[in-house]
């Protein structure tokens, strides 16, 4: 592979690549660092869309080096017939090098479907795949089990954007916002049978209050002047009188 030597500014940074796996702090300063001691390590060139400069792998080491101040990288041009085909590359050529983080794992979902489906991906008999067969297939593509990408879709389909952007920010895994969703889903009738989320009473019960609680904030600020106060006091009685008829003496 021959690689070229490139004034930085003439190479372009875009989604939907830049935005396939976002640039971790940590990673950055590393690399960073170690380039303002060592330089860049041409062994792993920043990879472009020859005829277009678009940077399609090395997103990390291309802003690395931009904040080490150098003026030229190693670059390695590759063709592809189109977008998709750039998207799909540079997806591949970075999960194999990484642990896929959840929130990856529905961004990566949601890229994966579009492609795919502009691409009218089949079967070898020429049927389309179902729901369970196109699960198995994004389950190779994300190194996952097709368990959890189903999971993550039931997220993404009826998950509120509150419970996507929690997995964003760590604070919930898919397999958490998953139960959430599902026991949402029943308390609405859309689905039916008994909850499975293996919530205890305890969590469920945290989850119920945090939802009371949130809406009568909201409830509260829209204005409630047609609720009487005795009413509203009425119905805290009622909980309180449920609570304590649910102790034993």
């Amino acid at each position: 592979m021959k690689t070229d030597l490139i004034h930085i500014s003439e190479l372009i940074v875009q989604d939907p690549f830049a935005a396939i796996f976002p640039i971790g702090n940590e990673t950055l300063e590393s690399i960073q660092q170690n380039m303002e001691a060592n330089g860049f390590d041409e062994i792993f060139p920043i990879i472009a869309w020859e005829g277009k400069n678009i940077v399609v792998d090395g997103h990390t080491r291309f802003a690395a080096a931009k904040a080490a101040g150098m003026e030229e990288v190693p670059v390695l041009f590759k063709s592809f017939d189109n977008e998709d085909d750039a998207v799909l590359y540079s997806f591949h050529i970075q999960r194999n090098r990484r642990n896929i983080s959840d929130e990856d794992i529905l961004n990566c979902l949601a890229l994966l479907d579009t492609i795919h489906e502009s691409k009218k991906e089949g079967n070898k008999d020429g049927s389309n795949p179902n729901r369970k067969e196109t699960n198995q297939i994004r389950a190779k593509e994300l190194g996952i089990s097709p368990d959890k990408v189903d999971k993550a879709r039931k997220v993404m389909e009826h998950g509120t954007e509150e419970i996507r952007e929690s997995i964003s920010s760590g604070e919930k895994s898919i397999n958490k916002a998953f139960q959430e969703v599902q026991e949402a889903r029943r308390e609405s009738g859309e689905i039916k049978g008994p909850s499975s989320t293996g919530l205890g009473s305890a969590a469920r019960y945290t989850q119920t209050l945090g939802k009371f609680l949130k809406e009568l904030t909201r409830i509260k600020q829209d204005g409630w002047q047609d609720v009487s106060q005795e009413k509203a006091l009425a119905d805290i009685e009622s909980v309180k009188e449920l609570i304590e008829n649910s102790y034993p003496e």
